[in-house]
């Protein structure tokens, strides 16, 4: 009897440290509802629904295999990294008909203040071409470009 009551303080113990920890890591914005998460699924960072990281919405055209995932190798305080999928449209010949393309992503997210990560850098190839793509939180779970884009990926530089 000893012996399951420890288990069981112990049990608890370790749940209850691990909610904890969990509880205090930084969340990243989701561009959706909820709008901010630790080890989000799916990233929706464009505003306007032309690109999406990790899982592609059920029904969604696209080429290539489909849902796509968003694997996040570490999350700590001070950043976190993951492997997955962008997805991108063409936006040819227009937005709304052009079908999302697949392409291999690792997302950073770096900069935590006030219980949220401040930057999101998504590195990809697009025809070839390697993408560094530099996203800021704007305070209401979406994201916006750095304030002096093209120039600087610093978000945390003042708005001009």
């Amino acid at each position: 009897m000893r012996r399951a009551i420890v288990v069981a303080v112990a049990l608890v113990a370790v749940s209850g440290s691990s909610a904890l920890g969990a509880g205090s890591l930084p969340k990243l914005a989701t561009g959706w509802f909820p709008r901010y998460a630790v080890r989000p699924h799916t990233i929706y960072y464009t505003g306007d629904s032309t690109g999406t990281v990790g899982v592609l919405p059920r029904g969604a055209r696209a080429i290539g295999k489909t849902p796509g995932f968003l694997h996040w190798k570490t999350w700590t305080r001070a950043r976190a990294y993951a492997v997955g999928t962008v997805w991108i449209k063409s936006c040819l010949p227009d937005c709304a008909g052009s079908p999302f393309y697949r392409y291999g992503v690792t997302v950073t997210a770096t900069s935590p203040r006030k219980g949220r990560f401040s930057t999101m850098t998504l590195r990809y190839r697009y025809h070839g071409k390697l993408v560094v793509d530099v996203r800021c939180d704007s305070g209401h779970g979406y994201y916006d470009l750095p304030p002096d884009w093209p120039r600087s990926n610093n978000c945390l530089a003042p708005r001009p």
